[in-house]
């Protein structure tokens, strides 16, 4: 049995609900669908076939084109669950039966320009959804501490947290063919 049921939200469309006590370390999904390259996310999302936050990144040019069930998890900024490895969804405390399951977007974006505005209604909503960059040092530790850090994102968060990341020409690159911006705030 899942442990999560899909249904409407009061405030956004879809979202994941908890149909029974989650606890936390819990793995609750495997984020899946197709593997595409950064090439192919501009390619669809300039196409118009996905949006801009549909695809997840799993790599520093690696997305997974979500199916249906793995876009159905709704972004907070006051998350329950994270994205641990490369694509497992983990509770990151108990999550209570019919509580939405939620992770923080912001975890999964390497460092760019990309920013959307947020809409979670948390009591910490930071307004904007932007990169890793844009996450309080202190939401990050605690992800860190529970282990629900992607796999490719523990590699380069050193140099964040140093100040010595640099985007990467080929992200640069592929925001302007995005037409970086209709995507900013």
């Amino acid at each position: 049995m899942k442990s999560f049921i899909i249904k409407d939200t009061s405030k956004y469309g879809k979202g994941c609900f908890a149909t029974k006590l989650i606890r936390a370390g819990a793995v609750i999904h495997e984020m899946s669908g197709t593997t595409i390259s950064l090439s192919d996310m501009v390619r669809l999302v300039t196409s118009g076939a996905e949006a801009i936050d549909d695809p997840l990144q799993v790599g520093r040019r690696t997305y997974i084109d979500l199916n249906e069930t793995s876009r159905s998890f709704n972004h907070s900024c006051e998350p329950n669950a994270g994205i641990r490895s490369r694509s497992a969804l983990v509770a990151i405390r108990d999550i209570q039966q019919g509580e939405e399951i939620t992770y923080d977007y912001s975890l999964t974006i390497a460092p760019t320009t990309w920013k959307m505005r947020c809409a979670c209604g948390s009591k910490k909503c930071r307004k904007t959804l932007g990169d890793v960059r844009t996450i309080p040092r202190s939401a990050l530790r605690t992800s860190m501490e529970h282990g629900a850090i992607q796999r490719y994102m523990r590699m380069i968060i050193p140099s964040i947290l140093a100040g010595t990341y640099h985007i990467p020409s080929y992200e640069t690159h592929a925001l302007k063919l995005l037409g970086e911006h209709k995507y900013h705030v």
